[in-house]
């Protein structure tokens, strides 16, 4: 792997960064661009060359002018008004663009139904699809309470759904991996859901902090398999410097720093630990209580309480980015981010240089690289009052695939890779981070009930008996997967 992502550093650093801008043949119909139902050709050169290559095999058809109605809790994610575009925003032109094309395709008018907090858009779609109304196509919820909904048969299975095709790229391979059990899914995750990509973590170093505490080259250790937790704990424990009041907080200086949340969790699947996995029967069973968990939460607790070395409050303070703002501010060297936090003024304003890191293997015989994307990323799923699923189907397949040949790559190679990431080893471990993201069926559908949330509870706690918990949890666990299992089969 070394070897190959070395070669692939030498490609990115002599070719030019004009060929990362895309361009678009003008079109003989206007002089200017594409017609309203053909697709854009680009040149060889660009990043969308390869992907423009991948059709989606969806029929040409004329749907009149017909609504297209999305209901969820994260409309910026999606819906772009006509205001907002050409302000300098790269993603967002992206995304009008993707639907525009989409709406100018299939004669569509892509709308924004019901919006709220998550939970207020899982009460109103539980509302107005018991009652039989139809009132959206499409939900794109909130991942873990969306989860939830099953529970209550409102959803219809992606698998009935006409003109969807999980074996195409835009499609997450968890969708039929992970999240199908006999034949149904009723929910799935696709390119459409960019907030899945900007909440997978990954670690921010700071450079300047590292090379002055001598901690060698971290792009060479990730690259040969030697980015472990052990080796993460030998380089931040004993970094830490008082500010000179006799007081840690969140004013000294740490080798990393680490909210509760999600940042502790997703520790269990970067360490190849997932909450369920399917049996020969291709059933989800509870699968956390490895031979190595104990070993998993008595690491983590050790990092946190016994290393002084870690900011880490349990969540006292609630409502703030400070991990994050502590290593903007210099106070740590390491901090555990999603990948859209480098998008953000504070990284782009930052002094040092920075770097980012996949979060670390639990050990050196762990093949890859693993991570997961915070809970709050949408997931998509189509209401059982839908009286159209191969129109459902088709747009949905449609804003998919030109989000994966379209916004996407803006995002990821222009936005990430040319503007927010300042070095090439970077843009390298970036695709490690991506290609080892896993959307695990025990946290989509845990509902607060599973084991997806117990190393974050136990941290906070500052509690390490692992046995305990788990006795604690199982019961809980076991009735609310086996109920999720039975809603499977009832759609």
């Amino acid at each position: 792997m070394k070897r190959f992502l070395s070669l692939t550093l030498a490609f990115l650093m002599l070719i030019s960064s004009a060929t990362l801008l895309f361009s678009c043949k003008k079109d003989e119909n206007d002089g200017e661009g594409k017609a309203d139902n053909e697709q854009k050709v680009y040149e060889e050169d660009s990043i969308f060359y390869e992907r423009s290559l991948i059709a989606d095999d969806l029929p040409d058809i004329d749907y009149g002018g017909r609504d297209f109605r999305i209901v969820t809790h994260q409309p910026k994610e999606f819906v772009v008004e006509e205001e907002e575009r050409n302000q300098g925003n790269l993603i967002t032109d992206a995304k009008f663009a993707r639907n525009e094309a989409v709406e100018k395709r299939f004669n569509v008018n892509i709308t924004l139904g019901y919006t709220g907090t998550y939970s207020e858009v899982s009460t109103y779609v539980s509302k107005t699809v018991l009652a039989g109304t139809d009132e959206f196509d499409l939900l794109m919820g909130m991942a873990v309470d969306t989860g939830s909904l099953v529970l209550k048969k409102v959803f219809l299975n992606w698998y009935d759904i006409e003109n969807v095709n999980f074996a195409k790229p835009w499609w997450a391979a968890s969708n039929t991996d992970e999240l199908t059990i006999n034949g149904v899914a009723p929910i799935a995750v696709s390119d459409l859901n960019f907030s899945a990509i900007t909440s997978t973590f990954c670690m921010a170093f700071n450079k300047n902090l590292a090379a002055s505490y001598e901690m060698g080259d971290l792009y060479n250790i990730v690259l040969d398999g030697k980015w472990t937790f052990d080796k993460l704990l030998e380089l931040v424990k004993g970094v830490y410097v008082d500010d000179g009041n006799d007081k840690r907080d969140i004013n000294d200086f740490y080798g990393m720093t680490m909210s509760n949340g999600m940042t502790v969790n997703a520790f269990l699947w970067a360490f190849d630990n997932p909450i369920c996995a399917k049996d020969e029967d291709g059933v989800p069973q509870i699968a956390i209580k490895t031979d190595k968990i104990n070993n998993i939460v008595n690491n983590i607790y050790d990092l946190i309480y016994n290393t002084g070395s870690v900011y880490y409050d349990g969540g006292a303070v609630s409502g703030t980015s400070y991990p994050t703002d502590m290593f903007l501010a210099k106070k740590a060297i390491f901090v555990p981010t999603g990948l859209g936090s480098f998008t953000s003024t504070g990284f782009r304003n930052f002094e040092d240089d920075y770097g980012v890191l996949p979060m670390p293997k639990y050990d050196e015989n762990q093949t890859d690289y693993l991570t997961m994307a915070d809970g709050y990323h949408t997931v998509l799923a189509v209401p059982k009052t839908c009286r159209d699923t191969a129109f459902v189907g088709t747009i949905v397949e449609a804003l998919s695939a030109e989000t994966w040949k379209t916004v996407t790559p803006t995002f990821y190679e222009i936005a990430l890779k040319t503007r927010y990431l300042r070095d090439a080893e970077s843009k390298l471990v970036l695709d490690l981070v991506i290609n080892g993201r896993t959307f695990d069926f025990g946290y989509i559908y845990d509902g607060w009930q599973g084991f997806s949330f117990t190393l974050q509870r136990m941290m906070a706690a500052a509690n390490n008996n692992f046995e305990s918990q788990y006795t604690k949890v199982l019961p809980s666990a076991r009735y609310r997967y086996k109920s999720v299992v039975k809603a499977f089969a009832k759609i």
